[in-house]
């Protein structure tokens, strides 16, 4: 799997390079503009609608969290699998270890290290707010987190769909005149951004989706762990 996102990212970048060659140096303008309108109406979006999927996604995050097997894991991670208290005894006595908790939580659900640790932080900062549980911290930040990805996917790839197709319709190409090289090279240069644009976002997708693409899999890849790097860019999309 490491080996074909990788790959993949090869293919996403060289195969934009060469629609930006094609199309010119205004497509290329117009397809950095597309992704752009097309994330920020799909952050409009997601911020409106989803949190009406919170409710519906909780009981099943809640019961993993909850499993015997799933504790047990996490405690021997923590160093205190062969301790008689609970969990939240052991969290009450020593809560510096709720970050920890939260941490080999999320990770054990596949989100990558970076992920992991901010929405650690924000499940620790949500307990103290509210006085829940660490616990019931970790499924509200992660449930919000999830359907807030899933909403802004799916908005992203309409709103983006739609832009395309309307440029379709009105057959909006423009070609510089008598700048062929100019035209060509920028158009390629603007689509080897569009690409790297997509790679950005595919792998700051593919990082909370460990559970489906192997837990360790991001970790390892790397052109994966480069594109990862460009946190700055994605940070305002939750």
């Amino acid at each position: 799997m490491k080996a074909v996102i990788d790959i993949l990212l090869i293919i996403i970048i060289a195969l934009c390079t060469w629609n930006g060659y094609k199309r010119g140096l205004v497509g290329g303008v117009a397809g950095i503009l597309a992704i752009i309108i097309s994330l920020l109406g799909a952050s409009i979006v997601s911020a409106a609608y989803s949190h009406e999927v919170v409710p519906a996604l909780e009981p099943f995050v809640s019961g993993y969290l909850d499993s015997h097997r799933n504790r047990d894991a996490i405690l021997e991670r923590m160093g205190y699998g062969s301790s008689d208290l609970s969990l939240e005894d052991i969290l009450e006595q020593d809560s510096s270890l709720r970050y920890d908790y939260a941490y080999e939580s999320l990770t054990d659900l596949g989100l990558y290290s970076k992920r992991a640790e901010d929405l650690a932080s924000k499940a620790v900062n949500l307990a103290q707010e509210t006085g829940c549980t660490m616990t019931q911290a970790i499924v509200s930040v992660l449930c919000d987190t999830i359907t807030s990805v899933g909403t802004m996917l799916v908005a992203f790839l309409l709103i983006l769909i739609l832009l395309v197709a309307v440029a379709s319709i009105g057959n909006l190409s423009f070609r510089l005149p008598n700048l062929e090289s100019v035209d060509e090279i920028g158009g390629a240069i603007l689509g080897f951004g569009k690409g790297f644009l997509y790679c950005i976002l595919l792998c700051w997708l593919l990082s909370f989706l460990g559970i489906i693409i192997g837990k360790d899999t991001m970790a390892h890849t790397t052109l994966g762990r480069f594109f990862l790097i460009f946190d700055s860019l994605t940070s305002s999309l939750l």
